[in-house]
């Protein structure tokens, strides 16, 4: 690890959100800047703090974790969002995946897990437990899935950008590998979006699945 990685927590267990700074303190590239006991000040960290991953507890009073996690992505897309939960919820699975949530977890993940999705999640790729990808799998492409557009009318680029999004790599990288700029990268997405007439990344992700456009096994969904 090479960046320092600035980090919020929320959970409204103080054991819990106790004894996840405490390990989180153990690795010398994180910090915590700050913690909260429910969703709603979790955002109000987040806006003070502009951290670069919010830990959030799904189950909390008031605002809870996937309010939270939606209105943080909503305003600070370049916030990374790492779900924790007691329960693997198909309905919370698919708000987040579909909310561009970039990561869940369950609480009960060993302290190697948690500390490698962080570290995944802060470099802008996804990461998601086996039992998550599994529910995304039969969810975006087994028999619940829903019918998606043709890929005619993409361009040949158009293909190559939608097939590195898919494969979860962030816009520096892909701009990198196709010797174009960044912005030119987001108006590709922005055009692919509008073609096949979608709404966000997940949904090119489902497309690109169901299209066997992306590299990565379907079994895999995400590359971690």
């Amino acid at each position: 690890m090479e960046q320092n990685i600035n980090i919020v927590i929320a959970d409204d267990h103080d054991m819990v959100r106790q004894g996840l700074e405490a390990i989180i303190k153990t690795v010398p590239e994180f910090t915590v800047v700050a913690t909260a006991n429910n969703g709603q000040g979790a955002f109000d960290k987040v806006v003070e703090h502009q951290p670069d991953v919010v830990l959030l507890d799904i189950v909390m009073p008031n605002v809870n974790g996937i309010q939270a996690a939606c209105k943080i992505k909503r305003e600070y897309p370049h916030i990374h969002v790492l779900m924790l939960s007691m329960e693997i919820s198909s309905e919370y699975i698919k708000t987040a995946f579909q909310n561009d949530i970039d990561g869940y977890i369950p609480k009960n993940a060993d302290v190697d897990i948690l500390i490698e999705a962080i570290t995944t999640v802060a470099k802008g790729e996804k990461y998601y437990d086996q039992k998550v990808k599994d529910y995304i799998f039969k969810y975006y492409v087994g028999e619940e899935s829903l019918a998606v557009p043709k890929i005619d009318n993409l361009s040949e680029r158009e293909v190559q950008v939608l097939k590195l999004i898919s494969n979860g790599i962030p816009n520096k990288e892909i701009a990198d590998k196709l010797f174009i700029s960044p912005k030119t990268v987001e108006a590709h997405r922005n055009n692919i979006l509008k073609k096949l007439h979608l709404k966000s990344t997940a949904d090119l992700v489902k497309f690109s699945i169901a299209k066997n456009i992306t590299d990565i096994p379907k079994s895999m969904i995400m590359s971690e």
